[in-house]
């Protein structure tokens, strides 16, 4: 590989953990990381069959909340304007596709047809996290929060300790996550965490109505979370649930922040459980019609071989070989 060759990066930073993550395996593989703003200079005119470019959550930028009127009429022609210079700078564009769609947007949205469309042309190849049927695509890993050295570290920290939480769900809460319908077949007497902002009033207040109506134990307020009290108590927690609607996303952030913790995972039935459930021991899947059984029947699997799977499979050395092969091909 030649030195110094240049790779523009779209997010250069991000809030989680997964940009710095791959901007650590680009800098291994030898690559000079750049923001994206910076491949738009004249001189990369000259440069453009060695620049490469990676472009992650690119196709949401049009749906961002907040704004309206002129103001998103002018976001839209610059973002039109952006995406179709972007072959005059760069022969090498990788698009990743995190999501089918942005989660804020409607079903069936010709915008944002239109957006793929158009993407779909620039791109000289499309990158998923997880293999998909729906997407024709070049798979890389998913990469987990913290580096190796650093994962190791805090598991040393915690070691196979007694857990202090049985189940949690956390994130952002949305309604494709479908937390109502986990709450709706939750057993009354089974405590509950959950940690997590809901933005939406009108869903928060269902989720607080069901918990009320069937007298649930569930633990929930309704805020931010800050990172490090989310990471420790998932760190003290036997399993983490996942409710995601099936086809509501390509891979998940809650599945691998929880790997990365030495939670053990459960699901509802979902393409993505079905996957994870046939690769690793400590993702299982529930049915709602037979939950409470099937809680208290649980395997768990210690946090040290969650965490030793999860390096094995999305380690730094994963995570930088599965970049290299589309990056050479």
């Amino acid at each position: 590989m030649e030195e110094n060759r240049k790779l523009f990066l779209y997010p250069f930073v991000h809030s989680n953990g997964f940009v710095e993550r791959i901007k650590g395996a680009f800098s291994e593989l030898g690559y000079d990381i750049q923001p994206f703003k910076t491949l738009f200079r004249p001189a990369n005119l000259f440069s453009r069959d060695e620049n490469w470019l990676v472009l992650n959550w690119y196709e949401d930028q049009p749906f961002r909340k907040g704004m309206s009127g002129p103001k998103r009429w002018a976001f839209l022609f610059a973002f039109f304007l952006t995406v179709c210079s972007i072959p005059l700078f760069s022969s090498k564009v990788i698009w990743v596709r995190h999501n089918y769609k942005p989660h804020n947007v409607a079903e069936k949205s010709s915008l944002y047809n239109v957006i793929l469309r158009l993407l779909s042309m620039v791109a000289d190849r499309i990158v998923t996290l997880e293999m998909t049927d729906k997407i024709e695509s070049s798979v890389v890993k998913h990469p987990l929060y913290f580096n190796d050295r650093d994962l190791f570290q805090f598991f040393e920290g915690i070691g196979d300790t007694q857990k202090s939480h049985d189940f949690l769900y956390f994130g952002s809460i949305k309604p494709y996550k479908r937390l109502d319908k986990l709450l709706e077949v939750w057993p009354v007497a089974q405590k509950l965490e959950v940690m997590g902002f809901c933005s939406d009033k009108g869903y928060a207040a269902k989720l607080h109505g069901i918990i009320e109506q069937r007298g649930l134990q569930v633990d929930w307020n309704n805020a931010f979370v800050k990172e490090e009290t989310l990471e420790a108590a998932i760190s003290n927690t036997r399993f983490v649930i996942m409710a995601h609607d099936d086809n509501a996303m390509i891979s998940s952030g809650t599945f691998y922040m929880a790997m990365s913790l030495g939670a053990n995972v459960l699901c509802f039935d979902s393409a993505f459980a079905r996957m994870k459930a046939r690769e690793f021991p400590f993702v299982k899947i529930l049915q709602p019609d037979n939950l409470e059984s099937q809680l208290a029947n649980l395997d768990y699997v210690d946090s040290s071989v969650v965490i030793n799977q999860a390096v094995a499979h999305y380690g730094e050395q994963a995570i930088r070989e599965s970049w290299r092969v589309v990056l050479s091909t």
